[in-house]
């Protein structure tokens, strides 16, 4: 065997324990979400005690605007609870870009005239969402009632395109009743593509695309965002926790849950344009927990394939930002921190090397000596079984033949999340900063 093979092989070999590991993830957390089926109600005193603000930060986004506050409000329903909406005078200040867009402002301040939530403006143009958040907890904390303490409210961020169970306020409050000590929550979502199935054999192609894009981020969701999490939190020993507190570990900015009290001390990062991956690696640093809850919100995936590498090109800036979050004052310096960073660099790479992967693995599979063949073929064969447990446990309920296409079609949206990481890359180098909220543009 030629020194080339040895090396390919033992590569390929690196990466079959990767994704070994990664299909351990998606078993655990698989078992996490389906521990509480039907969770008991919280007990009175703690639903009594704990008061929630459901924060929206919006930005052009007037056409599902009703809609969500609809669904937030039923949210609300049965608890102390507040749905606020914050819009910002970037939209203003960027409309002439923008000329297709609907005015947010004005349908989210009929929809305060109207009762159905209270509206917030951000007044500063180059404000991002991380600011919009940290003017909502500024209101939030001054609108407590007298007698209630900013430790019993919690800021439950949502995006308006978010659509959380029901039962989302009932299940924060499980866990907050079950670690009083933590002070961020996090629910992680299932992802789905909502567009209509088109005619023609080459956009029902690219829709299927698409479709597999909400594959590949639940599978992220199941083997990389709630192990990590978990393995942060009090339901893992002591010994795991240490093991694993250098792993950079993150929650998003919708499904996220923050005690009042916290954000008065240690605030979203202004200016940010990935302020819950910047959060996130604050937290980390300080070793605060995060703690998961076994449910799922429900996010939307962009509809066409560019919308979606662009997409991944500015969240490609959340943990490609690593040293600029290690000099951030408001993380707490050490070996931590510089572990996180690796680990942060590290995912960078990985999500980047997405772009190549497949074809790699494919042209291995048939071309490689025996060895390689056969190492390759174990890491498809591992990848495989984890898309189609994803597939069961999260894939949007629909024909099996549009099931299938959206396995088959997994290793295209997985070089379309690579391409766009390949192109946060280029941008990054070339000084660019990110382009911070992605919003939901105008639709029919």
């Amino acid at each position: 065997m030629s020194a080339l093979s040895r090396i390919t092989t033992a590569v390929m070999a690196a990466g079959v324990a990767r994704q070994a590991f990664v299909l351990s993830g998606i078993v655990r957390s698989g078992r996490f979400l389906r521990q509480e089926a039907n969770p008991q109600p919280a007990s009175a005193h703690s639903g009594a005690a704990v008061r929630f603000f459901i924060v929206v930060p919006v930005l052009r986004e007037a056409a599902i605007l009703p809609a969500a506050v609809a669904h937030f409000q039923a949210l609300a329903c049965g608890h102390a609870a507040t749905v606020v909406i914050v819009t910002t005078a970037r939209e203003a200040a960027e409309a002439p870009r923008h000329p297709a867009a609907a005015d947010t402002v004005a349908a989210a301040r009929e929809l305060a005239r109207d009762g159905k939530c209270v509206h917030l403006h951000y007044p500063d143009p180059l404000g991002l969402k991380a600011d919009q958040l940290n003017y909502a907890a500024e209101h939030c904390a001054a609108q407590l009632p007298d007698g209630v303490p900013s430790s019993q409210a919690f800021l439950a961020c949502y995006d308006a395109d978010s659509r959380p169970p029901l039962d989302s306020l009932a299940r924060f409050t499980r866990a907050v009743e079950g670690h009083p000590g933590a002070d961020v929550f996090h629910q992680s979502s299932r992802f789905e593509s909502r567009q209509q199935p088109p005619p023609g054999p080459l956009l029902r192609f690219r829709a299927a695309v698409c479709d597999a894009g909400a594959l590949r981020a639940n599978r992220f969701v199941l083997g990389f965002e709630l192990p990590r999490l978990l393995n942060r939190s009090g339901q893992v020993s002591a010994l795991k926790r240490a093991l694993c507190s250098g792993v950079y570990a993150h929650v998003t900015s919708h499904g996220l849950c923050v005690r009042l009290s916290l954000l008065d001390r240690l605030p979203f990062p202004a200016r940010s344009p990935l302020e819950d991956m910047h959060y996130s690696f604050i937290l980390c640093s300080r070793g605060l927990p995060m703690v998961p809850v076994p449910s799922l919100d429900s996010a939307e995936v962009p509809a066409a394939v560019t919308a979606q590498v662009q997409q991944a090109a500015r969240w490609f800036f959340g943990p490609a930002r690593f040293a600029h979050y290690l000099k951030d004052p408001a993380a707490r310096a050490g070996w931590p921190a510089t572990v996180m960073a690796a680990s942060a660099a590290g995912s960078a790479a990985e999500w980047a090397g997405c772009a190549v992967v497949p074809a790699v693995v494919c042209v291995l599979i048939a071309t490689g000596t025996p060895p390689v063949r056969v190492t390759a073929g174990c890491y498809a064969a591992l990848c495989a079984v984890q898309v189609i447990l994803t597939e069961a446990w999260l894939g949007a309920p629909g024909p099996p033949g549009a099931r299938l296409a959206r396995v088959a079609a997994f290793p295209l949206a997985l070089g379309v999340h690579g391409t766009g990481g390949v192109l946060g890359w280029a941008r990054l180098l070339g000084g660019a900063s990110g382009a911070g909220k992605t919003e939901r543009g105008p639709r029919a």
